[in-house]
């Protein structure tokens, strides 16, 4: 876990995919345990927009969030 994840008092795993804990105000965090994943989820973001027009399921450590709610 990162720093801002612990000290943030508003937290979630509630991103489309399972990985993503999204931090309120500040970016969604990725927990997949591929060494090659990135640190910060660069599909999906706490504003819902996405990055250079990707999805979720563009990036390649994706794995749906059973638990999601669209």
């Amino acid at each position: 876990m990162e720093l801002v994840e612990i000290i943030s008092n508003e937290s979630a795993f509630d991103q489309p995919c399972k990985f993503g804990n999204r931090v309120g105000h500040h970016g969604v965090y990725c927990h997949c345990d591929n060494s090659e994943a990135p640190r910060k989820c660069r599909h999906t973001w706490f504003c819902g927009k996405h990055a250079k027009g990707m999805q979720d399921k563009d990036c390649i450590f994706f794995e749906p969030n059973p638990n999601h709610v669209n």
